[in-house]
């Protein structure tokens, strides 16, 4: 009997067909508006975050108002839509976030869960090889290559 701290979980094929059509639709919807950065230009961005909006809101509504401070290559139309669109990828990525680490979580503990009781199986074959049971050497030399370093080479 599995004790509480152990996950039974079981997707059958219908879910995981929803799951994967949800998925799908869901990548394209957003692939033709999501972009990949490199990490050195993640580190240049400057990081805008929900303390950011109030300033970005007063600083849009001041240039519609008082467009003669904007500067030349300030396109205020432009941040209006980016600031939309921000706050539209914003809402989406909060909700996405709890699902998102959910399933780390829970295939963290399910992965653990199989390695925990492959640990306990390939311990299990390592007492019986000793014991010279039949067949038992044979698992553990397969299993053993997990748990092997490679030596350092000499030069």
């Amino acid at each position: 009997m599995p004790s509480p701290d152990n996950l039974q979980i079981t997707l059958s094929a219908a879910d995981l067909q929803k799951i994967t059509a949800a998925l799908d639709a869901l990548d394209a919807a957003l692939a033709p508006v999501l972009i990949t950065l490199t990490a050195a230009q993640i580190r240049r961005l400057p990081k805008a975050s929900d303390a950011s909006l109030p300033f970005i809101q007063k600083a849009l509504d001041l240039a519609e108002l008082h467009p003669k401070f904007a500067p030349a290559y300030l396109n205020v139309p432009e941040l209006r839509l980016d600031l939309t669109a921000w706050q539209q990828l914003q809402s989406i990525s909060r909700r996405l976030q709890p699902l998102a680490t959910g399933l780390t979580h829970t295939s963290m503990k399910l992965g653990s869960e199989a390695f925990v009781a492959a640990l306990s199986f390939y311990g299990s074959a390592q007492q019986a090889a000793k014991q010279g049971v039949a067949g038992a050497q044979d698992s553990v030399a397969e299993l053993k290559p997990r748990f092997e370093q490679d030596a350092p080479k000499k030069p």
